[in-house]
């Protein structure tokens, strides 16, 4: 029988003294610089960070979830609307659903937890989150933390802050825990609910064959007016319904595209940042680091030195 992903689970005994000095809801043994632990693996990413810069609108294909974990409180945007991160709530955000983040100068940096949790992963993890890709997943944006879901969100922050990295399966754990406490407090919507919206979001077919051709192909180098040359479509009729089908602009979606393909060769250590730019569309290193700075809030290089692949 295949393990519950949703059973509650501890960390072993030996493992959950952490071995950095650290108050409950602070981190000052590790706030050192911007990203504090940076994971990748099957599941997506796992990031610890300082923030102390704004991001730009942008967007992900994967299920984001956002906890404070010290310092002040702060707001980020969707959908243009600016919602409460603060020590007793999760943020969710949608695959595919635009948000930013306005960075307003505060007594203490805001640290925090972030999950950008793969769709494909989360399927095979459990049916029950199948249509975790979903833009409209998550029924509400804010929601308050349960006891529970608390203990869960110090376990990975006990697991990060190990200066012996957690394994795989353990990491892995941690995080179906989170993602089915989130889903307590939070049920996503049914499946009629998403048959209606696919419905609404009137998906048109130009559109659509374009979007899975570049999602294939992993062209992020194009122009929004490529894009539409393409489709057969004017800019103006291109532009509105690219938007109508996935809630996003065409520049928001080459700039996802472009930061998906700048993370996966950041993950290679061999391939230089310059080459990395040029593959991207950027004339130079430095613009490519302006851009991954506006999304991300740190440069690529400090994110490449912090990371762990699993």
């Amino acid at each position: 029988m295949a393990p519950n992903p949703c059973r509650p689970w501890s960390r072993p005994p030996s493992a959950r003294k952490s071995s950095l000095p650290r108050r409950p809801g602070s981190l000052e043994g590790v706030l050192m610089s911007d990203p504090l632990r940076i994971i990748h693996g099957p599941f997506g990413r796992v990031v610890l960070v300082r923030l102390d810069h704004s991001m730009v609108l942008h967007a992900h294909r994967d299920c984001h979830i956002v906890f404070k974990i010290g310092g002040a409180d702060i707001q980020f945007g969707i959908n243009g609307r600016e919602y409460p991160v603060t020590a007793q709530s999760a943020l969710m955000i949608n695959a595919w659903e635009p948000h930013f983040y306005n960075h307003r100068e505060t007594k203490e940096n805001t640290v925090l937890l972030a999950f950008y949790l793969q769709p494909q992963w989360l399927k095979e993890l459990d049916r029950r989150f199948a249509h975790s890709a979903h833009p409209k997943f998550f029924a509400r944006p804010v929601e308050t933390l349960t006891l529970r879901l608390a203990r869960t969100r110090d376990d990975v922050v006990d697991a990060l802050t190990q200066h012996v990295p957690p394994s795989t399966r353990e990491i892995e754990a941690l995080i179906a825990a989170v993602f089915c406490e989130v889903l307590t407090i939070s049920p996503p919507r049914n499946l009629l609910h998403f048959a209606g919206e696919h419905g609404e979001l009137d998906f048109d077919a130009r559109i659509r064959r374009l979007v899975e051709h570049m999602l294939s192909a992993g062209d992020a180098s194009t122009s929004p007016e490529a894009m539409a040359s393409t489709a057969g479509l004017s800019r103006p009729q291109f532009f509105r319904l690219f938007k109508k089908s996935t809630g996003m602009s065409p520049a928001i979606f080459l700039s996802m595209l472009k930061m998906e393909s700048g993370l996966r060769s950041l993950t290679q250590r061999d391939v230089k940042l310059q080459d990395i730019a040029f593959d991207l569309g950027f004339d130079t290193a430095g613009n490519f680091t302006r851009f991954f700075s506006g999304v991300q809030g740190f440069a690529p290089s400090r994110y490449r030195k912090i990371l762990e692949v699993m």
